[in-house]
């Protein structure tokens, strides 16, 4: 009876260890689609008219750290008035009124190695990307219908192979400027599937 238990448990280890590290990537997906979604509904409200959503990979510790900040109205009418513009600012810790949001994703990888962040503004007027993400550009990922996406984060259970044909399992969020995002999920049959 204990040989037949240990035998079913050794075949059924391996799937567990697959359906663990997909449920893992998924779930970092999603959190990062959603709060896109939400730092877009703030900045369409007013309530922080222009936000970013930084995302730190460090490797060495198998995570990624995910920063929502924002700026209010009042702050950047003083900055626009100083006849400054708007960035997406990585570096000054003053720039950003309020954090909104700050989470860890642990053992999780995405096919950006720098920090980098995309910023939303109302109405998409001042949208920006930085680093990785702006980087997009040159290896987008092409429609059934042949149009560019840019705006993309890969997440992937291991660092090797993370970028537009990874190893499963593999998510995908998708962004446009305005803010509304699409979830894929990367398949046996090599192709990114709309969840």
């Amino acid at each position: 009876m204990i040989v037949i238990i240990g035998a079913i448990s050794a075949a059924g280890y391996p799937n567990f260890l697959n359906w663990s590290k997909d449920r893992k990537v998924r779930k970092a997906n999603d959190q990062v689609a959603g709060l896109i979604t939400r730092l877009n509904t703030q900045t369409q409200r007013g309530i922080y008219p222009f936000t970013q959503i930084l995302i730190t990979p460090t490797p060495q510790n198998n995570s990624i750290l995910i920063k929502a900040k924002g700026k209010n109205k009042s702050s950047i009418n003083t900055l626009l008035n100083a006849g400054n513009n708007l960035t997406c600012d990585t570096d000054d810790a003053n720039f950003w009124d309020e954090t909104l949001s700050t989470f860890t994703l642990g053992d999780i990888f995405a096919h950006i190695q720098n920090e980098s962040a995309v910023c939303f503004s109302k109405n998409a007027d001042d949208y920006m990307t930085t680093d990785d993400i702006t980087d997009n550009a040159n290896n987008p990922l092409q429609t059934d219908e042949g149009a560019n996406i840019v705006n993309y984060i890969i997440f992937c259970s291991t660092n090797n192979d993370c970028d537009i044909t990874p190893k499963i399992p593999a998510y995908m969020v998708v962004w446009s400027r305005f803010g509304n995002v699409s979830k894929f999920k990367y398949n046996a049959e090599n192709e990114w599937i709309r969840q």
